[in-house]
């Protein structure tokens, strides 16, 4: 018995199609969990390797957020037509189900581990129900080792790893606590050295959307770290981490090389209005020095065309970003994702007025601004991008950044590649 496992292409990081960056871990965990109902599990992700059409297979997978949607419908129906079983998950299918439904066999909704016996006896049985749904959230000492070592060996440069799944923060535009809810879960940290280890890990990358929401656990987390002599980077709250000096130095001694950290918006009133008050204005350039000072560096995710952004906002984004030595900045255009409040809101007051799924980037203006045109976000979205990654930019920013020269300077000149070229959306 022979399953294979998709990732379809689609999934575009920075903007730019095709730019390797990390494995999908949920692939490996899936992997992991039918170990033992096939004697061949096999891995695409197209993202890295190109996908045979004429694959033989007994089942296949496919996981998708929804900038992969239209190619995932592709593929399933593909293979349904060749006869083979198809089975979709991933953010996309928990909260476009009826739609997923028309393409696939059977379909995944939330976590899978809790409903993968009760699907793989159906499987087996030849009796395939719609829709799998998930009705607690698993404890995640339960979870195994995921199977990274079906990964394509030169794939991406960091080795994917969680720690914790949840979020009670509850962003307007994320999706995150309807698709993993609001009470943070851990994984015990001995299993998390036990898979470094086995990996013989050494550049990782945590998938967690934040990995200091429990401070005694990040405590715990961070010392583990430190004997395993590793470099790590993550996601993370400013006003959390920072909000803790020693917990800020203990990081960066257990191998934290830089931080993504959602900042989005520089007014707080936008930041009120899309329920991350939580985030304080005030304290960003304090908080933002410390990183710098701990050796530290900050990913800075913005977000540009919230209802209350204007042209300016641009600049004074830009402004910001510089000034206060921002290592690299992951942003993105106000995208409607399916199971965000951002989605309900904008269905409800039909301002959607594109539901082409692979314009779901986060590069593209898919919804109707009251204030600016399409055409105006994603030509001042583009400049930002250019202007941020200009020599200019990057010489003045270079010395906050030292601690980490090479990581500095391989990335910016990277991007700078990119966004003074042609982007692709």
């Amino acid at each position: 018995m022979k399953l294979l496992l998709i990732a379809p292409s689609g999934l575009w990081v920075q903007g730019f199609k095709g730019h390797k960056h990390l494995h999908l871990l949920n692939m490996a965990v899936v992997a992991a969990l039918a170990t033992p109902y096939f004697n061949e599990i096999k891995i695409i992700e197209e993202v890295f390797e190109p996908l045979d059409l004429d694959e033989t297979a007994d089942l296949v997978g496919i996981t998708m957020m929804t900038c992969q949607a239209e190619r995932g419908y592709y593929l399933a129906d593909h293979f349904r037509k060749r006869g083979i079983r198809t089975i979709c998950g991933g953010s996309h299918a928990t909260f476009m189900t009826n739609e997923c439904a028309k393409h696939f066999d059977a379909v995944v909704v939330n976590e899978a581990e809790s409903v993968w016996e009760d699907l793989m006896a159906d499987f087996q049985a030849d009796s395939l129900k719609p829709v799998y749904r998930s009705d607690k959230l698993i404890d995640l000492k339960d979870l195994p080792i995921p199977r990274k070592e079906l990964f394509m060996k030169n794939g991406a440069h960091l080795d994917v790893i969680q720690a914790g799944r949840g979020c009670p923060l509850g962003c307007e535009f994320c999706t995150v606590t309807q698709m993993y809810g609001k009470k943070f879960r851990t994984r015990p940290v001995e299993h998390i050295v036990e898979e470094i280890k086995r990996f013989n890990s050494k550049r990782l990358f945590f998938v967690d959307d934040n990995i200091f929401l429990s401070k005694s656990y990040a405590y715990e987390l961070c010392e583990a770290l430190i004997p395993l002599n590793v470099r790590w980077a993550g996601q993370g709250s400013l006003e959390l981490i920072c909000r803790d000096d020693d917990l800020l130095r203990l990081a960066a001694r257990s191998g934290c090389v830089s931080l993504f950290v959602g900042i989005e918006s520089v007014e707080q009133e936008t930041l009120n209005a899309h329920h991350k008050q939580f985030n304080k204005v005030q304290n960003f350039r304090d908080n933002l020095r410390k990183m710098n000072r701990a050796g530290i560096l900050v990913v800075g995710s913005f977000i540009f065309g919230f209802e209350q952004d204007t042209p300016e906002s641009f600049d004074k984004v830009l402004d910001f970003a510089i000034e206060n030595n921002i290592y690299m900045v992951n942003c993105g255009i106000l995208t409607p994702f399916p199971g965000s409040v951002t989605y309900d809101k904008a269905v409800q007051q039909d301002k959607i007025v594109d539901f082409r799924w692979d314009r779901y980037t986060g590069t593209n203006m898919v919804w109707q601004h009251p204030g600016m045109s399409k055409a105006e976000i994603e030509a001042r979205y583009d400049s930002f991008r250019r202007n941020f990654y200009s020599w200019s930019s990057i010489a003045r920013r270079f010395w906050a950044n030292r601690s980490h020269p090479f990581y500095f300077l391989g990335m910016n000149l990277h991007l700078r590649r990119l966004y003074h070229g042609s982007p692709i959306r």
